[in-house]
């Protein structure tokens, strides 16, 4: 059993590390070095994209074939119960997902402009972070007004919450969990790095880092008081 514990943590982590260093901007730099800047605005986020959906596939797939040990196994109504909550837990990061914009996180912008001949192709969002609005102020409307990153911290109750847990699934959930809230601390360096004041001013505004707070509702209009900012352009992730 314990060798397949090992087996399953291994993966998982080596899924993660790839996970990050593909996300960094050193990656992104060395993509932009190979193939330049305007063809990497093009196709770096959607083969990121793609890649991430396809590793995340084969993780799924190989730890599933590995001999494994029941540890609880939930009945009705409790099972549909747990199926609930993680529907409604999804739905709400869906909103977050709506913040950053789908296709923005998918790349279609740039394969857009890329398929319309456009000389200036739009970047992508830095990270899963909010936009940045006109007004040079981080855009921190729904999950993003509790927490700065909602998907992240989304993720791990919908890891947990499963009518079914077995070994390696505890041991995936553990190292998954880890990484959600590391991998928070990575995404939080690119966000201030991308955005400078603007991401500053949403950090100190109140909003928590990864674990929900009653704070936010004690704000004037449930709205983070934010410093004032100077306008930052979008840089390119």
């Amino acid at each position: 059993m314990w060798h397949n514990v090992a087996r399953t943590a291994v993966a998982t982590l080596a899924f993660c590390a790839v996970h990050s260093l593909l996300a960094s901007r050193r990656a992104k730099q060395t993509a932009a070095n190979l193939i330049g800047e305007r063809q990497r605005k093009v196709w770096y986020r959607p083969i990121y994209v793609a890649t991430s959906f396809a590793s995340a596939a084969m993780l799924a797939r190989y730890i599933r074939q590995l001999p494994d040990r029941t540890l609880y196994t939930l009945e009705s109504p409790s099972a549909q119960l747990v199926q609930l909550l993680r529907f409604g837990i999804v739905a709400y990061g869906a909103t977050a997902v709506g913040q950053i914009g789908p296709g923005n996180m998918l790349g279609l912008p740039g394969l857009k402009a890329w398929w319309a001949g456009a000389h200036d192709v739009p970047p992508e969002p830095e990270a899963q972070g909010p936009r940045l609005g006109s007004d040079g102020r981080m855009k921190a409307g729904g999950p993003f007004r509790w927490i700065r990153h909602p998907l992240n911290a989304l993720a791990v109750p919908v890891l947990w919450l499963t009518p079914r847990l077995t070994v390696n699934g505890l041991v995936f959930n553990v190292v998954a969990t880890a990484y959600a809230y590391l991998g928070s601390r990575h995404e939080e360096a690119r966000l201030l790095q991308a955005y400078g004041e603007a991401y500053e001013a949403y950090r100190s505004g109140g909003t928590p880092f990864f674990f929900p707070s009653p704070l936010p509702l004690l704000r004037l209009g449930g709205q983070p008081q934010e410093k004032s900012a100077t306008r930052f352009p979008k840089a390119s992730a």
